[in-house]
């Protein structure tokens, strides 16, 4: 079920009132009402995978009980959980990955054996319930966590349908401190909640699904383009994967707000980054988070020196970008932010006494502005992996940026260089003003004129039928 669609829509209207009715005179039966909702949701893409979302919420609630109650060895309820999830994880999204790359391997070996790879779908948002399960169980074998001791509570938390498929991750702490307190259906929340729903529309099916007509057919058949189709698709993508997924999370978050909860922000203008961790501190805030947390922290941070701390990152942006998807272009795509990182990292030491590179670089605005191209051009560069069908595609691509072919600007070609840097100065605008973050406390006056803007982009500009958001099929 599409936040795009119809259905959704009917659904989503029915959820609020009843629930809302429920909180008022039955507040536990809302919650199974939550649940419930919640199920039907998920089970529009298939029934038959809500066992495998229930497998690791009963998994995880009774480990986590068994954490916390037993003081000896409890880390090995840890162990289970990370066993339990992450083998389900690895079967369904990395099974025919690993098969494939050993046929591979047994063919460059001229063996006669192949592994036949499985026939099955993978679940949709498997990625992000798991880690957000898991961050759970976690929490409470570190001890900065209680278990939750009623199972509909914790079903609730990992299946929630607003962000049950593409995040954002919410903690558990988060959430639960939401659902015990007075949960109140406010006007302010009502307003917010719509804005953000209008504002994540827009970026979806008016931005988003139109920069994929500039840049999915260069993408599915780059060897068809020259250099500039290139270098536009490559730009096009950026911007439509950052419309496509801060779209959803608007969506989501604004749908939780007329549920009575507030998710975090996953997204800060991640355009507007003057340094590679400036991007991950604004883009998918919540996965940053968890990988900070959960791996990053876990390997050693940065206790152990500049060299090892530059390890770490890269490590940890490699498992990042194979979390993303099992193919060797996500792994190559997060061992490049690994590499960003780990190089920006180094560049912070200074060789003797006074400002590193970085801080001189800061001082000035022509300074600040090459950081800002720098980093936004290699965020792109490294889109392309992310984006492309095979490595093949990717290199190709690259080969046309850097071997460059003039040929003649198409009329076409200018209105895509117009519209692009028309959503470029959006974004420097969108970090300026916070419109989203400001969506329950604009002025009447506001709040009016951009909500009107937005229904008549939606009326006048949006694609007949949208696609399924990018990050679906993590």
């Amino acid at each position: 079920m599409l936040f795009t669609s119809l259905h959704f829509f009917i659904f989503f209207v029915l959820v609020v009132v009843f629930s809302a009715i429920l909180r008022r005179h039955a507040p536990r039966a809302e919650i199974l009402f939550l649940v419930i909702a919640s199920a039907y949701f998920y089970g529009q893409w298939s029934w038959k995978y809500l066992i495998l979302i229930y497998i690791t919420i009963l998994t995880d609630f009774f480990l986590g009980l068994k954490c916390a109650a037993t003081t000896t060895h409890p880390r090995r309820f840890l162990f289970l959980s990370l066993l339990v999830n992450l083998g389900i994880l690895v079967f369904f999204k990395y099974a025919n990955f690993l098969i494939e790359s050993g046929n591979q391997l047994l063919q460059l070996a001229n063996s006669d054996i192949h592994f036949t790879t499985l026939d099955f779908l993978l679940p949709v948002g498997i990625s992000f319930y798991t880690f957000q399960s898991l961050s759970y169980t976690i929490d409470i074998c570190r001890g900065q966590l209680a278990p939750r001791r009623k199972l509909l509570d914790y079903a609730l938390f990992v299946s929630f349908f607003p962000q049950l498929v593409a995040g954002p991750i919410v903690r558990a702490k988060e959430f639960f401190g939401q659902l015990d307190g007075q949960r109140q259906f406010t006007f302010s929340m009502a307003q917010s909640g719509l804005l953000l729903m209008l504002i994540g529309l827009v970026k979806k099916t008016v931005f988003a699904d139109n920069l994929a007509l500039v840049a999915d057919p260069v993408f599915d058949a780059p060897a068809q383009y020259g250099s500039l189709a290139t270098l536009l698709a490559m730009y096009a993508f950026a911007f439509q994967i950052y419309f496509d997924f801060s779209g959803y999370t608007d969506i989501a978050i604004g749908a939780a707000r007329f549920l009575g909860f507030r998710f975090p922000k996953n997204f800060d203008h991640p355009y507007t980054a003057l340094s590679i961790q400036d991007f991950w501190r604004r883009w998918h805030i919540t996965l940053s988070r968890w990988l900070r947390d959960y791996l990053y922290i876990s390997l050693g941070g940065n206790r152990h020196g500049p060299w090892k701390t530059a390890r770490n990152l890269f490590l940890t942006m490699f498992l990042g970008g194979l979390w993303h998807g099992a193919s060797w272009n996500f792994a190559i795509w997060g061992s490049l932010h690994g590499l960003y990182l780990a190089a920006e990292k180094l560049l912070r030491i200074p060789l003797r006494s006074g400002p590193t590179l970085e801080q001189k670089l800061h001082r000035t605005r022509l300074g600040r502005g090459f950081r800002w191209l720098l980093t936004f051009n290699l965020v792109c560069l490294a889109w392309i992996f992310f984006r492309a069908s095979s490595f093949d595609d990717s290199l190709l691509m690259l080969s046309r940026l850097m071997h460059w072919e003039s040929q003649a600007v198409t009329p076409a070609q200018w209105l895509t260089m117009a519209a692009l840097s028309g959503f470029l100065a959006l974004h420097w605008l969108g970090a300026r003003y916070q419109w989203t973050a400001r969506s329950d406390r604009m002025g009447t006056t506001e709040y009016v004129i951009l909500s009107v803007a937005l229904v008549v982009l939606l009326a006048g500009f949006s694609v007949r039928e949208s696609s399924a958001f990018i990050y679906f099929q993590f």
